[in-house]
Order: structure tokens, then sequence, then C-alpha cells
């Protein structure tokens, strides 16, 4: 127990920490800095951290729980440390030229102040402070300077960057700016850090415990995170929170009365005014508990029934079943990769399984990450209504959840949570720099929230549950500050990736590193796929398994000895069937792996294991057939499938393609039968268009109550093999990879339509799906139509045909579905898949090989430009020195989700109607049930009010990439900023209109001078003026915006013919 007075001397209470910045009036010194981030890590570990990250820390120091977090509150309380130097306190306390300091306070003190320091900013008190505590470290524990940067390597960080060595070498020689020359500031840094040590309760013996102690680089991330928090939560000067004091000119005789202010919990001079201090600021922050699962029934089908609601009789599937056990009866479990036919229940299988995983390891929290915006937006409902059906602990709001991607607030149920929990709206965007004027709210109801503190970019994936695209993961593996922040995110929780097959080359390198980390703090991983390629699977276990290696002793080697690879060659690995294992050791047996489906592969320690199970859902068989890629065909076909009515689904590889093949039919059927979905539409009428075909062809639609129309044809890309559940009569699709061809074909049948599908056209009941995209049979292999190899390599291509045994026009053959689709994909993209292609085809395949694997080779090299060091470079060099100088732009998180897709930079922009001066929705968009009609005004000479301008904010779309390259996008967002600045001044004052650039589009008139409205609008690459001629006026007005910019902004003339063809094929 403290006495209730403070031991400080005059020169340790002088050095101030923090100031309004306004004036000097107010201030605080930098103890009491310390004490209140001390009391907030106190408060964060006691409460927010799971046990499981916990254990990481605690491994590392010998199974020592009350080191573990006397460590913790001593690096958080001694984190500014390096503010005691001369060139800090110099530093200007205001903004502008004769800006004053409280330089004189260390001086009147008796710290000697160097001359000249004010507009010095090196070293920056970060860096000093990791110098100043390696030197306290070695000199009064007798440390050797390792040991020492192992730990204060935290405090180096605790910015968001890492140190650098050579500006802590740079601090060490040169010593006179840190005070390190001079026998007084040294004596009072050490004086700070020892009353940090005190309050940490530090003792003598646990000083020798952390120097024995190999301190491991997971270990140092997720402190440096836990500092962060408590420095952010610390530096908050609101009233309720930790205020400044006010500050007067020193006298010798009354030093006192500068720190004390008139408010009671003020009192910054006894410990009983700090303790209440910290306990007010904490009651007000709210920060959630951690998770603790609880109540986890024992039986499956209980499981499953109360956190799914299954109807009345429904049983749990096999693949379930074995998802719950190995969750269950793993001893250590690391990895899950379950590969399983869709309609197998994969999510609510990682869901169960993740509860069970958490209780058993730890974690806090969930987190499941998806591929695409549309598909994050589904889960978010389905995980909470999870969340919802989950038992409550006895901690207040530890159901704490987030949504992150860049249209979540948009998400209607986001916004339902937010409103439930009694927040203010403004709050939802800002970040910890933000201003807040709503007060506060105590009475939280004990359901699903948001958590108060917990808002913004930053800080929001801190939540307990994190529904996010999969950037937020991959970033973890980004050199970008704060990274450890969204380290210490993804390590307290169960972490579950969706479609983990979608990404190309250049993105695999960001997930195979993000696992590593997340093997290395032992974080559970689900990761789920239909169709994932063999040696993609293995190569994501085996990062997953180097990160866990390097949690274990470093004395000798892991059980079984060689690198993970080695053994997974070797085939050190487990098949189990009905409960037993079998070592896969010869030939034979991983044949039999390698067909097995559904297959759940899984860690145990560094063993890797498999479980064969059989599926569940019904088996069908699909007719494949090769069709000619001519407009006569594709409208025979249509016309010979649509016979007896039907609904047909056209997936094509480009967006330019589905727009052609949406005008061709078009042109037949009529506007009313054809529909046409991709990810250029106004963000509006593209989730429009996804409801409508949801509600359309979706599982409860049919004909029999009317929702299913007996004729229609939906046109799309990519979009339709990922993110709708929706079913079709028939199929015709572009050639794609195998993988993706077997993703689409789940898109035919998918939904039981009466016995027999006895509810579908009698001449559409045996499931068919037609690929075009060849444009001519040679007899050196096929050519390709435009535009579909720029999306997807030939050699997949080629590779797609030969497995599938289409090998020249008119060929077919049959897939059954479930059980043919490990096989056919494992086979496409196995070792010997060279041998499936046909021998005329060799030399043109080859060639196409060599391309892809330059390809893939320059990928991965550019991944490396922005990707963190491993986990064992990093335990190598026994600290975070040096881990990496930020790459990226923290404040603009496009640019984080760019770098690790490697995608171009493109503008966005909202696309409006200005008619008589005046700025209106477009004249289709609207809501009724907010009260705005459609077309309905939006004032630009006051601020909208948030119903309006939630509307406006989703009639964003993003620039064709031709008109945002490099060197021209600059030129482009000033002049659009140019001609939305008038309009858009009082919009910078709406939460959800602020920053946004807006495009106006104006009515034109027809031939017979009457004014024609905008139609749908959606951007589309910039074609040859021939061809634009005969685009539908429904795409007429994407036509009109491509030439209007053109005409407006003369640079885009300028821009090469030769880029602008490369780019108009992406999709």
């Amino acid at each position: 127990m403290f006495n209730d007075g403070l031991k400080l001397s005059t020169q340790a209470k002088a050095i101030w920490g923090k100031t309004n910045r306004a004036d000097d009036t107010e201030w605080l010194p930098l103890y009491v800095h310390m004490v209140d981030s001390a009391a907030m890590a106190t408060k964060i570990w006691d409460t927010w951290v799971p046990q499981g990250t916990k254990d990481v820390i605690i491994r590392d120091l010998s199974g020592d729980e009350k080191l573990a977090k006397k460590l913790a509150v001593f690096l958080a309380g001694v984190h500014d440390i390096g503010k005691a130097t001369p060139v800090f306190q110099s530093k200007p306390i205001t903004f502008g030229a004769e800006a004053e300091s409280f330089a004189w306070k260390a001086e009147r003190a008796g710290l000697p102040m160097i001359a000249g320091l004010r507009d010095h900013n090196r070293p920056t008190h970060p860096i000093a402070g990791e110098a100043i505590l390696e030197g306290y470290l070695i000199r009064v524990h007798g440390w050797d300077r390792k040991t020492a940067r192992q730990y204060a390597c935290v405090v180096g960080g605790h910015h968001g960057t890492p140190p650098d060595k050579s500006k802590l070498e740079d601090t060490r020689l040169e010593k006179k700016r840190s005070g390190l020359d001079a026998v007084e500031w040294v004596a009072t840094q050490d004086e700070l850090i020892d009353f940090v040590a005190d309050i940490a309760g530090m003792r003598q013996s646990e000083w020798a415990s952390l120097s024995d102690a190999r301190f491991s680089a997971q270990s140092a991330v997720l402190i440096t995170g836990l500092v962060i928090m408590a420095d952010w939560i610390a530096s908050n000067s609101d009233d309720a929170m930790f205020p400044l004091v006010r500050t007067e000119s020193w006298t010798d005789d009354d030093e006192t009365s500068s720190l004390l202010d008139d408010r009671e919990n003020d009192d910054i001079q006894s410990w009983t005014g700090l303790r209440n201090r910290a306990s007010r600021a904490w009651s007000y922050v709210q920060l959630p508990h951690a998770w603790v699962p609880e109540d986890v029934p024992p039986s499956c089908q209980e499981l499953f029934s109360t956190r799914f609601r299954l109807p009345e009789g429904a049983k749990v599937r096999p693949v379930q079943e074995e998802a719950i056990r190995i969750a269950s009866k793993t001893n250590q479990p690391g990895l899950m990769v379950i590969e399983a036919p869709m309609g197998e229940g994969k999510t609510e299988a990682a869901l169960a399984a993740a509860e069970i995983l958490a209780q058993r390891t730890g974690r806090g929290g969930v987190c499941v990450a998806l591929p695409t915006m549309a598909t994050t937006d589904a889960m978010f409902t389905r995980v909470h209504h999870w969340l919802e059906a989950l038992p409550s602990c006895d901690f207040t709001n530890e159901k704490t959840v987030w949504l992150a991607h860049g249209k979540a607030q948009l998400n209607n149920d986001f916004r339902n949570i937010i409103a439930s929990s009694h927040r203010r709206f403004s709050s939802v965007d800002q970040d910890e720099d933000g201003r807040r004027s709503s007060g506060k709210q105590i009475d939280v109801p004990p359901e699903t929230v948001v958590s108060d503190w917990l808002w913004g970019r930053k800080k929001g994936a801190l939540a307990n549950f994190l529904v996010c695209t999969v950037d937020q993961v991959l970033m973890g593996a980004l050199q970008m500050k704060h990274v450890v922040l969204r380290q210490l995110a993804m390590a307290n929780k169960v972490v579950i990736i969706d479609e983990c097959h979608a990404y190309d080359a250049y993105m695999q390198e960001y997930l195979k590193m993000a696992l590593e980390w997340l093997g290395g703090y032992r974080t559970p991983v689900i990761l789920l796929s239909a169709t994932l390629p063999e040696r993609q699977r293995t190569e994501m276990v085996e990062a997953y398994l180097k990160g866990w290696g390097e949690t274990e002793s470093k004395s000798g080697n892991a059980a079984g000895g060689g690198s993970i690879l080695e053994m997974l060659r070797a085939g050190n690995s487990r098949v189990e069937r009905n409960g037993t294992n079998h070592a896969s050791m010869g030939q034979k047996e991983r044949h039999i792996i390698s067909d097995a489906y559904p297959l759940l592969t899984y860690t145990e320690d560094r063993e890797v294991r498999h479980a064969d199970v059989k599926p569940s859902g019904r088996s069908m068989v699909v007719r494949c057939g090769i069709i000619d890629d001519d407009d006569e065909t594709l409208l025979n076909l249509a016309d010979t499938l649509l016979v007896d009515g039907g609904c047909i689904g056209v997936i094509c590889d480009t967006v330019g393609r589905a727009q052609q093949t949406f005008e061709l039919l078009s042109e037949r059927y009529g506007n009313d039968l054809v529909r046409l979905t991709h990810s250029r539409f106004m963000d509006i009428d593209r989730m429009s268009n996804e409801r409508e075909l949801r509600e359309l062809l979706g599982p409860e639609s049919t004909v029999g109550n009317g929702k299913r129309p007996e004729r229609l044809i939906v046109v799309g890309t990519q979009v339709l093999e990922q993110s709708l559940d929706i079913d079709f009569d028939a199929l015709i699709t572009d050639i794609a990879p195998v993988d993706l061809i077997m993703q689409r074909l789940g898109r035919v049948h998918r939904h039981r339509r009466g016995d027999d599908e006895c509810d579908r056209p009698r001449s559409l009941r045996m499931a068919t799906c037609y690929i075009r995209g060849v444009e001519a049979w040679a007899a050196e292999g096929p050519r390709f139509a435009k535009g579909v190899d720029v999306v997807y390599d030939a050699a997949a291509l080629m590779e797609s045909l030969s497995v599938l045994e289409l090998s020249d026009a008119g060929a077919s053959c049959t897939q059954q579905l479930p059980q043919d689709i490990a096989h056919t994909v494992r086979s496409a993209y196995g070792d010997n898949h060279r041998a499936l292609i046909p021998p005329a085809w060799l030399a043109r395949y080859d060639d196409a090989c060599e391309k892809r694997d330059m390809k893939r080779k320059e990928k991965k090299e550019k991944a490396g430009t922005y990707l963190l060091q491993s986990v064992k470079s990093m335990n190598q060099n026994r600290s975070l020195v040096n881990w990496f100088s930020p790459q990226v732009d923290e404040n603009d998180e496009d640019k984080g989700q760019r770098a690790v897709r490697d995608t171009q930079d493109t503008v966005e922009v909202m696309l409006l109607h200005k008619c008589d001066d005046e700025v209106h929705l477009m004249p289709w968009v609207g809501d009724e049930r907010v009260g705005v009609a459609n077309g309905a005004v939006i004032p630009t000479n006051v601020i909208p009010d948030d119903a309006v301008a939630k509307i406006a904010a989703q009639c964003s779309v993003r620039l064709p990439m031709g008109l945002c390259l490099p060197d021209k996008i600059d030129s482009l967002i000033a002049a659009l900023e140019d001609g939305c600045a008038s309009e858009a001044a009082c919009w910078q004052e709406s939460p959800w209109l602020a920053g946004k650039l807006a495009l106006f589009l104006h009515e034109e008139e027809n031939r017979n001078g009457e004014s024609v409205e905008p139609k749908n609008v959606y951007v589309y690459p910039l074609k040859d003026e021939d061809s634009m001629e005969r685009y539908l006026p429904d795409i007429a007005m994407g036509k009109q915006l491509t030439l209007q910019i053109m005409e407006n902004y003369s640079f885009w003339k300028e821009s090469s013919a030769s880029e602008n063809k490369r780019l108009q094929n992406k999709t």
C-alpha cells in the first residue's frame, strides 16, 4: 500500500507531458500521464485482454502471469520517458513563430537546458525514450543491450512505427539533446522510471527473471498494442477523463499551488487523487470485457439448435459434426481448413467451432473475413443473429461488434445496432483524433452493441466481434503505421476467412504472412472454401505452422524435426476416417487424400491431420458443353433454353463482355426479361439489383408462390459466382480456371425445385452449363476471346478445358457434384497437370506457363515491397527494431486495401442529377420508407438532413481506371473538386457527405427536343466511337459520363490508346 503523498523530487514534478496547445494556462506533468497510463494498462489487462493473448506473453516469462501483467503496466507507464529530455521540454506549447515553451519549469527546478533546441525534433520522444530505457536497464540492472532492447523497443514503437536502429544509435552518440550527458537529467529519468516500476510492483528478483527470458517478437507486438491503447485513453483530456490542470508561474515558496485545480478529482499530488482520476475515466470509457464463452452445449445437435435456431427435425450435417469434433478434441488446436460444397453449412460450422475454440484457447472474440463488400454485408446479418443467440456473460458489453469495409456506414443492420446502443451517429466515422460533443450514455443495453471507445478506422477492429472484408486481415501483414493494433485485434480472436481460394499470387503473399503471424500468436484460424487447390492449402498450412514453431522453446527442435514443408512432403500427416488415424506415408494414401471431399485439414501442435467426411447434400449431375463465342450461337441457345420458360444465368469474365451480352439479349427479349449486374453500378443500384435477384431467384422464391419469374435472363460478372444465394435453371459461362468453373456450377440447380426438379421447365430439369469464350479452335490450341485471357492466365484456361475434357468445338462432359469437385480441381492444379494437356497444345501451353510463372514471380516480388518481415526474422533480430518503415499512409484506408490487393488508385464520385440549378438524386433513386421521394432535391445552401444525405452517399461509383492513370489522377481530382465546390460547401458538415466528390449529370434532349431523364447509370471503359454507337439507351448515360469527362478534362485526351486498351478488359 502506497503512502498517500507522492515521493517525487521537484525536478521530476517539473517536467511537462501535455498541454492544451492553445496557451500556457493548462498543462499536465509527465509523471501524472505516467500514472494515468499505468492505471489504464492495469484495467485493460484485467478486463479487455483475453486469456489467450495474455498466454503469449506469459509463455515467454516461464508461465509467470503476475510478472507478465507487471511488465505490461511498467512499459505503459514508462512509454513517454523520452519527454524527460531537454529537446522535448524545449518544444513550443502552442503554434506559431512566437509560441512560448515550458522549458522554464525544468530549468527553474535545476535541470540544465540547452539554448537553440526550440525548433529541433530529433530525437523524437519515442526514440529518446527507448534509448533512455535501454541505458537504465544496462546501468541499473546490469543487462546487456540486446536483452534491454527486446523490452525497450515497445517504448520506441508506441507511436505506431517500429524504432529505427540508426536513429537509436544517433541518439546514443549525440547525448546532449536527450540529457544523457547530464547527471541531473539522467538522475531525473532514473527517478521517473523507478517511480513507474514501483507502481507496477516490480521486485529485484523479477528484473532478474526478465533478463533471463527470451522475449519474443510476438509478445513485443502485443504489449506495444496494449501500450498504445493505454496511451490513447490516458491522453483524452475531456473533463470526465484525464483533464489538464491549471498552471501558474512558479515561486520558490508556492510550488504546490501550480499543480492544484479547484476540483477535488483533479488532485494530482496524492495517490488518492490519482486513483480517483483513473476510476472516473475507466467508468466513462467503458471498454468492453473480453468475451468469455459460457454454457456451450455438450451435444453438437443442441449447439446448432440453440445457436442457429434449426427447424424442428433438422439434423446437423456431417461436415459440421466433424468440425465440432476437431474443435473439441484436438490437443493444441491451431489451423482448420474446411473444404466442402455449397449448402453444407460451412459458415455455421465455422461459427460453432469458433465458440468452442475460443473457450478452449482463451480467445475473446471472433473475426469473420470475406472477399467482397457484398458478401461481408450478407455475413454481418448472419453473425449478428448468431451473436444474439449466444448466452450473455456476467460482464458488461462483451458482445461488441464492428463492421469493417469501405461502405460499412451504409449497412442498415449495423446502423440499427448503433442506434440501439444509444450512440450518436456523428461518432461513427471518427478516429481517436476526432472531436465529439455528444453526452455519455451509460445505460447500454446488454445485447449486441457497438462500443463507444471502439469507433473508427483504427480502433473498430479491436471490438470483440469483427465482420470485415479480407483486407482487414491482410493489412495485418502490411508495412503500415499502427499495424501492431491490427495484429493485437486479430490475436484476440478466432479468425475465420471465407472463400480463401479467391486470391491471386499477390494477395496470397499477404495471406500467408498474416497466417504466419497468427500462428505465432497461436490464434485459432478457420479457412473455408468450396474449391481449394491442394498446393494453396499446403502453402497456407505451412505458413501458419512456421509461425507456430516460433512459439516453442529455442533449446531444441520441435517434434518430428525438419521444416514444415519437409514434414508435409514426407507425408507426416494423418488421414482420419470413422475416428481412426492412418499415417499417409505412401503414394496410394496421398492419392486418397487428394480425392477426399468434403475434407477437413487441421493442425494439432505441429502435426497436420486430415479428416474425410461424407457430404450430406444431394448429388447432381451437370452436363457441360462448349459453344461458339458468336452472337448468333448465343441467341439461338437462349431461344432453345427458354422455349418452355426458365431462369438463365450468363456469367461473363469482363464487364465489357457482360455489357455487350446484355445489349444483345435485351434487343432480342426486351429489358423487362434481361437483368445486368456487376461491380460498376452505383452502390444503391448495385444493392438494389442484388436484392431484387435474391427475391426473384432465392431459395424462398418458387413458381408456386408466384415469386419466381417464369422467364428471366441474368447477365453478370464474377459477382454472380460469389455473393448471391440464387439458383438458375441453366447456366452459360465464359471459360475460367477450373475452380471458378466449379464455383459457377454451384449456381445451376442450387436449390431443390420439387421432386426430380419437377417445378422447373420440362426441358431444363437436367442441370446444364454451356461454356463460351473460346474464339477459335486451332490445332495448336484454343484462342480465347478478347479480354478473357487478360483476366485469367491462358495456361489456367487451357488446364481447365483439359481437365474437363473439353478440347474441341462442340465437346461435352458431365460433372457429378460434389463428388467430382476435389478430383477435378486438384488434378488441374497438381504436379502432373501437364499430362492432361493434349499433345498438340503443349508448345502453346508451355509458353503460357512461362508467362504465368513470370507474372506470379513479379507479383510476389511486388508484394514484398509492402510485406512485413516474418516472425522468425524478427525473433532472430530479438526486438522490433527495424521491423519496417511505414510504406503505406495509415490515414488512407483505401491505400491500405489497394496495397494488399494490388489495385490501381481510382476516384469515387457521387453521380447526381442537376436540373434548373438544383441538385437532385437520380430520377429513379429515393426511399419512401424514410420520406425521400425519387429524384429528391439535395439542398446546397444548408446541411442536408441525414435521410437524403445517406441516399446521396449511396449514389457512389468508381470512375474507370482509364480515367485515373497515375500521372492524371491528381488533375482529375482537382477538376472534380472545382466542379462541385459551390454545391458541396455545406455538405462538408454532413457526416455522410463530408469529403465526397460529386459529378453532376444533366438531362439531354432527344431528336424531338424532348427532355430525356438519365436512366440506370454504370461506368464502363472507353470504347472506340463506332462500337459506342451500338449501345442501348440504358448504357447511354455511362457513355455520356465518359464523353463528358473527356470533354471537360482535356488532359484525358493525352492518355495513350494502348494503356486504355489494356485497362478496358479488367473486371
